[in-house]
């Protein structure tokens, strides 16, 4: 989630190992090459935004202007919102049309997150003097006169760095640091409650680290604490247990619930090393197990009820402290887990429809796959230096879109990932993959932030059926749903 909720050994410390912050694949290859994302078309969206000194931005237009397009469309519908290289917010519509939600002249903006049914926006702004929280509403940001935010939370103490909506959309919770505890607060949208936080049922439960996914409105999945302290169950607003709590929480971070609220996934610990994938139905009825030995994150299908899973499937001498392996299915129905990708996948992402997924993996360079101009295309020291030829094989991480239902691979391009998102996104997946989108509506694209080879970051969109990128200025974005 970010910073204040640290995994141990991080995944850019993971990619660096690897070299992949550094090294692309770049040689000969099948006649069909990964495309490049260093060669893909650029779409300026940051460099149209006034600076983020207050005393150089441009006075409000008394007139409306055109609002600047990408020039192709990104989707067949929906909206992303970017956040932008120095911290403001733009819009850009799925036709490609381009509008600025916020600018930084009253602080710097990260993360935001769009409403269960894509009508508002919330954001965290940071600035000297105060944390804030504010709901937009992006149907009005290219009026003339928009209407302002909403903040529903502010405070000069206490920091929120996650959200996440309701599922009804009527609040927003939050994971915040504060003086003495990590803690998951709760704010009305419409900005109805005390805005420092101080009113009832406002804090819902205090821990470190804190994972939590919604089952309903009144209801969460929490998994709290780690080791043998851990707690895992469900609880109400006032954050009281509903029900016992699950025995024996293994080494992961998010529980999970499926879209339907039936069933459950979570890792449970065992011995000599061995845990399990756990899916079972709320109750603990019908569980359905697979082996994993270390740490794992799982997800479920956004249209039914088979579970995603990575993690080692057998003993390693040294340990991570994150989730990295095969990606594997498990479902409900009886049949035997299914290895849907192999290697070291290090996150995954279920497309809208349920068909396909994306996964991050690191590899050799070039192995059994297409090798492909990286977004920084130059050697790092470790590999070109003849001193460093007994260092391990060079590796190179790749963005990989699977069929669920096949196996097959449909596309995959080699990228460097954006420092921010490795840092607080990836390092994170499956939370964010609760609260945040960044596959298209339509399933044939995902946002994925880049270094490019002058050492920037930008957003690209990377297309399932391999078609050349697209760049958007920034340094994360996310769709609406």
């Amino acid at each position: 989630m970010a910073a204040r909720q640290t995994p141990g050994r991080s995944v850019a410390a993971i990619l660096l190992v690897a070299a992949v912050v550094s090294v692309a694949a770049c040689g000969s290859g099948p006649t069909s090459p990964a495309p490049s994302v260093a060669t893909a078309p650029s779409a300026a969206i940051a460099s149209a935004a006034p600076s983020s000194d207050p005393s150089a931005a441009p006075a409000e237009s008394a007139s409306p202007t055109p609002a600047p397009t990408l020039g192709q469309p990104l989707a067949s519908s929906g909206s992303i919102v970017v956040l932008a290289n120095d911290s403001s917010l733009w819009l850009v519509e799925s036709t490609g049309t381009v509008t600025q939600l916020a600018s930084t002249v009253d602080g710097a903006f990260a993360f935001p997150a769009w409403s269960p049914d894509g009508t508002r926006i919330a954001a965290i702004r940071y600035n000297a003097t105060e944390n804030a929280i504010l709901v937009f509403d992006p149907s009005t940001a290219d009026d003339v006169l928009p209407i302002p935010p909403q903040v529903i939370f502010r405070s000069p103490t206490i920091g929120p760095f996650y959200l996440s909506w309701t599922p009804d959309g009527d609040r927003v919770s939050f994971l915040a640091s504060g003086d003495t505890a990590l803690s998951l607060r709760v704010a009305p949208a419409d900005g109805s409650a005390p805005l420092d936080g101080s009113g009832p049922g406002a804090t819902i439960g205090t821990g470190s680290p804190y994972y939590f996914d919604w089952i309903d409105g009144e209801h969460l999945m929490t998994h709290v604490g780690e080791g043998d302290a851990a707690q895992l169950g469900e609880i109400g607003l006032d954050g009281a247990a509903v029900g016992p709590a699950v025995a024996s929480p293994g080494a992961f971070r998010s529980a999970v619930v499926s879209p339907d609220g039936r069933y459950v996934s979570y890792i449970r610990s065992g011995t000599d090393g061995e845990s399990a994938v756990v899916l079972a139905e709320r109750d603990g009825g019908g569980e359905r197990t697979m082996p994993v030995f270390g740490y794992a994150a799982v997800g479920f299908d956004p249209t039914g009820d088979t579970v995603a899973s990575i993690g080692p499937t057998a003993p390693d001498p040294n340990p991570i402290t994150l989730p990295a392996g095969p990606l594997r299915l498990l479902d409900p129905s009886g049949d035997e887990p299914r290895t849907l990708l192999d290697g070291r996948v290090l996150s995954f992402w279920w497309s809208p429809d349920g068909k396909t997924i994306a996964a991050l993996r690191v590899q050799p360079v070039g192995a059994s796959a297409p090798s492909a101009e990286g977004v920084a295309a130059t050697p790092s020291d470790a590999v070109a230096s003849p001193a460093a030829s007994a260092a391990p094989a060079p590796t190179e991480a790749r963005v990989i879109f699977v069929d669920v239902a096949t196996g097959d691979v449909s596309s995959e391009v080699v990228v460097v990932p954006g420092k921010l998102f490795v840092d607080q996104f990836l390092t994170f997946f499956d939370q964010y993959a609760l609260s945040h989108r960044i596959w298209a509506p339509d399933s044939t694209s995902l946002l994925f932030p880049v270094v490019t080879p002058n050492g920037g970051t930008r957003v690209a969109v990377l297309s399932r059926d391999g078609s050349d990128p697209i760049l958007l200025d920034g340094q994360a974005a996310f769709w609406s749903p």
